[in-house]
């Protein structure tokens, strides 16, 4: 099979997927309905005439930032058939992000509700098309989106249109993108707040999903559960994506509730998710887990996005007994790249971050860039056919992280061992040095979880003016617990932590600010803190 072959568009596996099969079944929609593979390609088809009619063709940036919805789905096929560009961007985007994507990217096009959840996009976008020229037309989609707006169009209203029977395929094939052409473009601000934009070809795309496919033998007979923001990787890649790179269907849930998580996966017989951390421990601690039969369909979770924790793991073991728990570690920029194999040792499962996919290759190495023995802490370099293009707008930013050798520069703290496992100890960034002693985030974060009163937690440094830094817990406690920095000092003990590790500020709050992908925002946790700081008087620490 030729690389190309290996890595048809999108859009063509959906048509071939439609011609072979066209009843199976693709999305499980519970806001817009259920479709076939063949229901789908025709939806496809008219939406790329439509855009087509529009104006839109090759390189054009459409912005889309929707729910999980079908007309997500149908959108990217549609604007990948036709050449154009697909900025998927998370849905907590408002004017602010989005105004600064779009000095990026130049966009021409914008894809949002016309109201969601109390929020007005469809104002945003007006608002956005007045100060940016290039924004020539925005698709507002939902059951009230109306609109009689220059420059605005209905989707549910577009659709109704036979566009197709206006287009011919010869002037469709002149126009059809290549293998190589960029055709999406991944938005992250990550937990550092610095907006970037990952381009994406279709080979890349492909080999983000091959890996996993491949380990886990995934195939057409998988119901992968979409629960992950489809404007994040995760959920982009590895279930919009994946569900047609495997030809499987895909059950939405539009956004994450936990109990209605149960319920869909459950009723649906979902075999496959992957999502952050949060959601695994919501479904892990659900009180109503048994009433689901601990979830018998689901197969396979991949868990990633933020630490888990090797006490939510073991949970995992044993309140999903019908479920291979694995850690996924990866980025925006390449995908995800580590997991645990089906037969890896217990050890691996539940203290490392996994193994990386065949193709792809790893380091670690220390500030000069020299490869680190195994055991040490260093920055983790990743290379390979999953790596994204660069980012776009941004060329320094890229020469900074997309090396000439065709490494990533991760920005990831991690230590790998003597079999190629590798664990993630912390972001660069992240490091806390007290007094000259390293202190990982990631590693007093686990013990702290591990408290039988605590929920989550995460470590950040706070300046110290005798010791450069120390570190501060922010801790989430049970419902009706308190918890005293005496005692948080006292469970390290007991966990046996270097005392210069220990937490020397505890902060107590209901919810850590996370992305919607689950990743912590540190740098507002260390902004909350900032604040905390400024207004109380200098004093001494209990470990000083």
């Amino acid at each position: 099979m030729t690389e190309a072959a290996a890595a048809p568009l999108i859009s063509d596996r959906l048509f071939e997927l439609a011609e072979q099969d066209t009843d199976r079944e693709l999305v499980i929609d519970p806001v817009f309905g259920r479709f076939s593979y063949g229901e789908v390609a025709r939806q496809v088809e008219r939406l790329a005439a439509a855009l087509r009619h529009l104006g839109f063709g090759p390189d054009d940036v459409v912005i889309l930032q929707l729910p999980n919805w079908a007309p997500f789905l149908v959108f990217h096929l549609a604007l990948s058939a036709i050449g154009a560009v697909t900025a998927n961007i998370p849905f907590v985007y408002r004017e602010r992000e989005l105004g600064n994507i779009l000095r990026l990217t130049k966009a021409k096009g914008l894809v949002v509700p016309s109201r969601y959840r109390g929020f007005d996009f469809k104002a945003m976008a007006q608002a956005l098309q007045r100060e940016f020229a290039e924004l020539a037309h925005v698709f507002l989609v939902g059951a009230d989106a109306r609109s009689d707006t220059p420059g605005m169009s209905s989707y549910e209203a577009l659709m109704r249109h036979s566009w197709e029977s206006a287009s011919t395929s010869g002037s469709a094939d002149t126009r059809k993108p290549g293998v190589d052409d960029i055709t999406a473009l991944g938005f992250t601000s990550g937990t550092t707040g610095d907006l970037k934009g990952a381009m994406f070809d279709t080979r890349v795309l492909a080999a983000v999903n091959r890996g996993l496919a491949e380990r886990y033998r995934l195939n057409e007979d998988d119901r992968i559960f979409g629960c992950s923001p489809l404007g994040h990787a995760v959920g982009f890649t590895h279930a919009l994506r994946m569900t047609l790179t495997i030809g499987g269907s895909i059950v939405l849930l539009e956004h994450w509730q936990p109990a209605q998580a149960l319920a869909a996966i459950h009723r649906e017989r979902c075999t496959f998710m992957a999502a952050a951390t949060p959601f695994l421990m919501d479904l892990v601690y659900h009180p109503a887990l048994a009433q689901y039969q601990n979830l018998p369909s689901l197969r396979l979770f991949l868990c990633g996005g933020a630490a888990v924790p090797e006490r939510l793991r073991r949970d995992a073991r044993a309140r999903l007994p019908h479920t291979f728990t694995s850690p996924l570690w990866g980025m925006t920029e390449c995908g995800g790249v580590t997991t645990c194999p089906f037969d890896a040792p217990e050890d691996k499962l539940l203290t490392t971050d996994g193994l990386a996919c065949d193709s792809m290759e790893l380091k670690v190495v220390e500030a000069h860039g020299n490869i680190l023995p195994v055991g040490v802490d260093g920055e983790l370099l990743v290379r390979g056919p999953m790596v994204a293009r660069g980012y776009i707008g941004q060329p320094r930013l890229t020469a900074e992280h997309f090396l000439a050798d065709g490494f990533f520069r991760t920005g990831d703290q991690a230590r790998m061992d003597e079999d190629g496992y590798i664990k993630i100890t912390g972001r660069i960034k992240d490091l806390i040095i007290r007094g000259g002693v390293n202190i990982s985030p990631v590693e007093i974060e686990n013990v702290l979880f591990a408290h039988p009163k605590v929920v989550n937690a995460a470590v950040v440094g706070y300046a110290d003016a005798r010791l450069g830094e120390r570190s501060c817990a922010f801790v989430v406690l049970a419902g009706g617990e308190s918890l005293t920095l005496a005692e948080v000092q006292q469970w390290m003990a007991q966990a046996g932590v270097a005392k210069p590790k220990w937490p020397e500020r505890l902060e107590q709050v209901q919810a850590l600010p996370m992305t919607a992908s689950g990743k912590v925002q540190k740098f507002r946790l260390r902004e909350m803190l900032g604040e905390n700081l400024a207004h109380e008087p200098a004093q001494g620490s209990p470990l000083s």
